[in-house]
C-alpha cells in the first residue's frame, strides 16, 4: 500500500469552497491501475486546513498517475480563484507498506 498525504491551506471563509471542489471533482484518477480510493479531511482544529489521503496498491501507480493527462485535467477543472487560494501546505508520502491486517 502506498499512500500520499497532500496537506492544503486555504482561508477558514473558503474551506467549503475547497471541499466542494473535492466532492464535484470528476473521479478520473478512480480507473486508474492501482488506484485504491481518496479521502479529503477537515481539521476540527484548524478551520484552514484539509487533508487530501489517497491510497494505491505501490508508488509506480501513484506516480504514473501524477504525469498523466488526466491528473492534469483534474487540476485544469478547479477555478482560478480558487487555485490561487490554496496552498500546497506539505506533501507527505508513506513508504509502501504491506497490509497484513483489517
Amino acid at each position: 500500500m502506498y499512500v500520499s498525504v497532500s496537506r492544503l491551506r486555504v482561508h477558514a471563509d473558503r474551506c467549503d469552497e475547497l471541499i466542494a471542489a473535492f466532492q464535484e471533482r470528476a473521479r478520473l484518477v478512480d480507473s486508474h491501475a492501482g488506484f485504491v480510493d481518496l479521502q479529503v479531511w477537515r481539521s476540527d482544529r484548524d478551520p484552514g486546513e484539509v487533508l487530501m489521503v489517497s491510497r494505491w496498491s505501490d508508488r509506480d501507480a501513484f506516480t504514473t498517475y501524477m504525469k498523466s493527462h488526466d491528473h492534469r485535467l483534474s487540476h485544469d477543472r478547479i477555478r482560478p480563484s480558487l487555485k490561487r487560494a490554496i496552498a500546497l501546505e506539505r506533501l507527505e508520502h508513506l513508504h509502501t507498506y504491506e497490509v497484513v491486517a483489517e
